[in-house]
This record gives structure tokens, C-alpha cells and sequence, in this order.
């Protein structure tokens, strides 16, 4: 079973019941919007239950519990989590698969660093962990807030697509970084073309708006284009030049040799 082990560091005693909740909280709403992204399941495919408390520290382990006995993503969601954070603290960079909305209960989740006497939070999946610290505060401030607006292209697989409030949207993974970043369609426009290319890999055009790093936050999308799959790219056997009686029928290498002789 996939297991998560949370640890807020500073001096027992100082540390308010307040902060420890926020994080312990928000570190299960992230692993939530993981799970969907992971899984491509808008309800989610985990549960998690309570399996250790620390005792003289502020420290809780849960296990991940599936609710599909076919479908067990814990140990993908929990290597997503600890990983992300460990780009967050060292690197600056998103994690990959996080909404715009688990990067803000990231945020949320690290408030509490250096306040009520907390110094830092340990995050590990009993496989690897990673220390958060103030660095990671000031990281992810720099990677929420919009910074630039052009127009440009964002490439990689649409998997999500949502009307909810009667702002329909879509969301795609980029292909080198799997970076979550939501595609807004204007009303009435390119909702169908989005069904017609859910799961497929897509380059989107139109108003990009970026953060401080360069990364892509969402789209104001004015075009969908598919790529195509594979296998419907034509075979090498099948590729012909403009003109096929262009050597005379001699070989490539005849007809090479030929002018060089010539």
C-alpha cells in the first residue's frame, strides 16, 4: 500500500494547532487533485486513512486505500507529490500534473513555515522524502502569479474538459513536463472540437498567459489542432519524392555516380 508520512519541524510547544490542520489539510487536498489528474477520474480513485501518529513529534502517516480493487494509482500519486514538492524547494520549477488550484493549496500548505515557531515541513512517501523550507515559499510565489500575457501555442495531450459554472474549459498535460495548465473556451466556441479530440495529443494557439519563469498558467485558446496518432503516419516505404522517374530509373546510387562521372 502507498504510504504518505507528513512532519512539521520546529519546537513542540510553540507550534499552533492552527498551522499543523493547514497543513495536514492541505497536503490531502493536493494529493486529491493529483489523483484525479493521475487517474483522469473527476471523483477520484483514493481514500486515505490515519495509520501513524507521531508521538513527542508533529508527525501523521496515511496509507491509500483504492476504491477500484482494478485500479491502484497510490504509489503514482504519493512519487507525484514528494517529487513535486522536492521541484518546488530545489529546482523553482511546477510539479508536474498540479491544477492551478492544487498550486495554490501547495501555497497554502507551506504558509505556515517560519511562523508559530514551525521551521519546515517533511514530506515522504517511506521511499524518499523532501524538506520544505522558506525557499519553497518563495519558489512557488513566483510560479502563481500571471507575469506575461502573448499570444503563442502550448502543446501536449487534452484529458479534461468542464462546463462548471457555464465557463466551459479544457485541460491539457504538456508533453515534456506534464505540467496541468487549463485552455478556456470562449462561449460557443471550440467545444466541440475539444470532445472531438479528448485523449489526443493537440496544440493549442491563442493568449498565453505565463509566469515569472516562462511557464504557461492557461490559455485564452482560439485554436485546437490534433496531432496525429503513430500509427497514421505514413511508413517510410510509402513516402515518395515529387517526382519518381526523376533518376531515370537508375538507383540513387547509379544515378549519383552518373553525375559524378559526368
Amino acid at each position: 500500500m502507498a504510504t504518505v508520512r507528513l512532519r512539521v519541524t520546529g519546537k513542540p510547544g510553540v507550534i499552533s494547532v492552527r498551522s499543523f490542520l493547514t497543513v495536514v489539510e492541505s497536503a490531502f487536498r493536493v494529493l486529491a487533485d493529483l489523483d484525479v489528474a493521475i487517474s483522469r477520474d473527476q471523483k477520484g480513485t483514493l481514500d486515505w486513512v490515519v495509520t501513524d501518529l507521531g508521538i513527542g513529534s508533529l508527525m501523521m502517516e496515511a496509507q491509500a486505500r483504492p476504491r477500484r480493487e482494478d485500479k491502484n494509482i497510490g504509489p503514482e500519486v504519493t512519487e507525484a507529490f514528494v517529487s513535486g514538492l522536492r521541484l518546488v524547494e530545489t529546482a523553482g520549477t511546477s510539479p508536474p500534473f498540479l491544477s492551478d488550484t492544487g498550486m495554490r493549496t501547495t501555497q497554502r500548505m507551506l504558509r505556515p513555515i517560519g511562523r508559530d515557531g514551525a521551521t519546515g515541513i517533511e514530506v515522504s512517501n517511506l521511499r524518499e522524502s523532501t524538506m520544505l523550507t522558506t525557499e519553497a515559499i518563495a519558489n512557488i510565489a513566483e510560479l502563481i502569479p500571471e507575469r506575461q500575457r502573448s499570444l503563442g501555442a502550448v502543446e501536449g495531450k487534452l484529458e479534461t474538459i468542464s462546463v462548471r459554472g457555464g465557463h466551459p474549459k479544457f485541460t491539457i498535460y504538456l508533453s515534456r513536463t506534464n505540467k496541468a495548465v487549463a485552455c478556456r473556451i470562449p462561449e460557443g466556441m471550440l467545444l466541440e472540437e475539444a470532445k472531438q479530440t479528448l485523449g489526443k495529443r493537440v496544440l493549442v494557439t491563442g493568449i498565453v498567459r505565463s509566469n515569472a519563469r516562462g511557464e504557461p498558467l492557461s490559455v485564452e485558446a482560439e485554436h485546437i489542432r490534433a496531432f496525429r496518432a503513430p500509427d497514421q503516419l505514413p511508413k517510410t516505404r510509402n513516402l515518395h519524392g515529387i517526382d519518381p522517374n526523376f533518376t531515370g530509373g537508375l538507383s540513387s546510387d547509379e544515378y549519383v555516380r552518373a553525375l559524378r562521372d559526368a
